[in-house]
């Protein structure tokens, strides 16, 4: 009972504020064969006026929610959509997954995003069947998979994806149904650019996918910042230093490509 109060004056302060934000709770989505679904957290903001708006439900990487993922959900919210950054590892126990990036694999989060947009079809200044993901490098693989036939996302009002620097394993992503739109670095050196030129050419329904292999930028490209370097498990299966670049020009690129992108899927 706690909780479903908690919930109902969240959404009320929500529905009460212009371009208001704040913490939710929900239950992720569970498949068949599955394990358990867990309560997800997740920060939502949404434009000023009561709507209703298309959403976009943005997924962190391997190191979890950040400032990063909130700067791009007041971006997203610039544009004229909802956002909602759901939190996929603090209700499973990890906060950083970089080093075992199969601790929570990309089909959980799949699920996650089902869940999320259950959630979001309860809201009422969410326009329904207007949906679309953003995800960024772990968050980019999931949504690789999540565009799959087998994922049944388009049943749950989800229109389009959008990956940056995804993992691309070319034979069991083939099977697209959803428009995507992904964005890698040619230097990327944790999740290869070549992985995703070897997709392209398998996919069985290849309109349905653009790939954007973006000259001289490395992983994480889209974050301001000086050049690091992250332990982080590659294709190779082994753990090491990982470089993380920001390029505004590739920055500049993408955002607007992304923002066209929807405009054009969910508008």
């Amino acid at each position: 009972m706690a909780r479903l109060i908690g919930l109902i004056c969240t959404l009320a302060f929500l529905a009460a504020n212009p371009a208001a934000a704040g913490e939710v709770k929900f239950p992720s989505a569970a498949m068949p064969g599955q394990s358990a679904p867990v309560t997800l957290s997740a920060y939502i903001l949404k434009p000023a006026g009561e709507g209703p708006f298309p959403a976009v439900i943005i997924l962190h990487g391997c190191g979890g929610p950040d400032d990063h993922h909130r700067t791009w959900a007041q971006k997203i919210v610039s544009w004229g959509y909802v956002a909602i950054v759901p939190d996929s590892f603090t209700p499973r126990g990890p906060k950083n997954i970089c080093g075992n990036t199969n601790a929570v694999g990309p089909t959980l989060r799949v699920n996650d995003v089902v869940g999320t947009a259950e959630y979001l079809a309860t809201l009422p200044y969410v326009q329904k069947g207007k949906i679309g993901v953003l995800g960024f490098s772990h968050g980019g693989w999931t949504v690789l998979k999540g565009v799959q036939e087998s994922a049944y996302w388009s049943s749950y009002g989800i229109r389009g994806a959008v990956a940056f620097y995804p993992y691309c394993t070319p034979r069991a992503d083939a099977n697209v149904v959803v428009p995507t739109l992904f964005f890698i670095g040619e230097k990327d050196d944790w999740t290869p650019a070549q992985r995703c030129k070897e997709l392209l050419p398998m996919l069985k329904r290849p309109d349905l996918v653009t790939g954007v292999f973006l000259p001289d930028t490395y992983h994480a490209f889209d974050r301001p910042g000086k050049t690091q370097w992250v332990q982080g498990l590659g294709s190779d299966g082994k753990v090491s230093s990982r470089r993380l670049e920001y390029s505004a020009a590739s920055t500049r690129a993408a955002e607007t490509q992304t923002r066209a992108y929807f405009d054009r899927l969910l508008r």
